[in-house]
């Protein structure tokens, strides 16, 4: 019994190296194009594939300001808006993989960091690719401190610090 066994387990091993020796021809080289200057880096679009939906629609206190201020006006001018209350909105372009406690949102023209509120809530962390209306308080820019927070500890990815301003936000709405 022990040999046949044996016999068995090699021809199992013979039949899976024969198997993953067999290769495609590889396919024809393609034309290629002449080099052209790279377009400028936007967001990438979500497919509907890779966009998981989300029951929840609103979170942390309503959206009520009905003025919006454009993501491209926020990150000209973090100065001007410091410390006020705004409305914006974008594409949520990555989000705290730990408990939802930050994302980041973007447009063709810029880009924000948005953190939670005192942790008050959290977003899904399934949030990529979905447009969110954003309402909080713009967070004067400072060079000391981290685009989330040396002191609240929540774990910002390597992208936070690639943002052009910071919102503290109230409240987020997805509308797709």
């Amino acid at each position: 019994m022990q040999t046949f066994r044996k016999i068995f387990v090699l021809a199992t091993f013979t039949l899976a190296l024969a198997a993953c020796a067999k290769s495609e021809a590889p396919p024809p080289p393609q034309a290629t194009a002449p080099a052209t200057t790279p377009a400028p880096l936007e967001p990438k679009a979500a497919t509907a594939e890779a966009i998981k939906p989300i029951s929840q629609k609103k979170y942390g206190q309503p959206v009520t300001e009905t003025k919006a201020a454009t993501l491209t006006d926020l990150v000209k001018e973090p100065t001007k808006f410091a410390d006020q209350t705004v409305r914006t909105e974008g594409v949520v372009s990555a989000v705290c993989k730990s408990m939802g406690c930050w994302m980041e949102i973007a447009d063709s023209s810029g880009q924000a960091h948005i953190k939670m509120a005192g942790h008050s809530f959290f977003v899904p962390r399934e949030a990529h690719g979905h447009r969110a209306v954003v309402q909080g308080k713009v967070l004067p820019p400072t060079a000391e401190k981290g685009m989330c927070g040396a002191d609240d500890g929540c774990g910002q990815g390597a992208s936070a610090k690639l943002a052009k301003v910071e919102i503290e936000a109230t409240g987020i709405e997805f509308v797709d």
